[in-house]
């Protein structure tokens, strides 16, 4: 009997220290699922269907694709082709309150690997499916006959574009584990809208509700058309970027 007593206070003595360590396991791996994505890190992505101020309906999915393998750091890769996702929050048309048409929507999950990682992704640069296309092809010199190298003009070097929020995000900048930046077609100096007329960047989820963008232009709509390429720059992912929308959204009333 006295044996069993001794047997079932060390039991109930190591309890505590199995829970601790339990708790502590947990948010190791929290830690590790918060830094999946470091922050500061480019996706170069395309879209998978048009976004449309006058169609898409709020709430709609909004799809895209990551189109270069970008380093995370530590041997880990995220590859081309893991899919972006998130919704369309509003949408304004001519006439309701404003005199121009505007569309907004977030992206919020990131598929990579074998998981979903919930992030929060600011718009750096937006350019045309024609603006793709062109970055694709080579150029020479004017005349077509001197012996020069053909090259690639990437999205941003010498172009016009149009965005209020002209910064230190316009930059190249880097990520948390200062591992090399993928930029696809675009240049590294790349920010703001291209190809798109009067198009601007009223929002680039910088701000709250952070991770929300906000297109606008004086036609009759917005019409970001499939296959249309963005550089997005995720602000956080994990856990706690899903805390942060939420709390924005909340504190916006949305």
């Amino acid at each position: 009997m006295k044996n069993n007593l001794k047997m079932l206070g060390l039991a109930l003595c190591m309890l505590p220290m199995g829970l601790h360590a339990g708790t502590g396991e947990n948010l190791k791996q929290t830690d590790q699922a918060a830094e999946l994505i470091p922050a500061g890190t480019i996706l170069p992505v395309t879209l998978n269907s048009s976004l449309r101020s006058d169609k898409s309906a709020r709430g709609a999915t909004v799809t895209a694709t990551v189109v270069e393998d970008i380093p995370l750091g530590e041997g880990r890769t995220l590859r081309a082709g893991s899919k972006v996702t998130g919704h369309v929050v509003k949408t304004i048309t001519p006439g309701t309150g404003s005199d121009e048409s505007k569309i907004s929507f977030q992206f919020d999950r990131l598929r990579f690997e074998d998981r979903t990682v919930p992030i929060t992704a600011t718009l750096k640069a937006l350019a045309s499916s024609i603006e793709v296309n062109a970055a694709q092809i080579p150029t020479g010199s004017e005349d077509g006959v001197s012996e020069v190298l053909w090259s690639l003009v990437k999205i941003g070097e010498d172009q016009i574009h149009n965005s209020p929020e002209r910064s230190a995000e316009c930059g190249g900048g880097s990520n948390a584990t200062h591992t090399p930046q993928a930029f696809w077609l675009f240049s590294s100096d790349a920010c703001g809208a291209y190809g798109f007329g009067d198009l601007r960047i009223l929002q680039s989820g910088r701000t709250e509700p952070f991770g929300e963008v906000t297109l606008a232009t004086n036609r009759r709509a917005v019409n970001i058309e499939k296959g249309s390429a963005m550089l997005l720059r995720v602000g956080g992912s994990g856990p706690g970027a899903a805390q942060a929308r939420m709390i924005s959204s909340q504190e916006t009333g949305q």
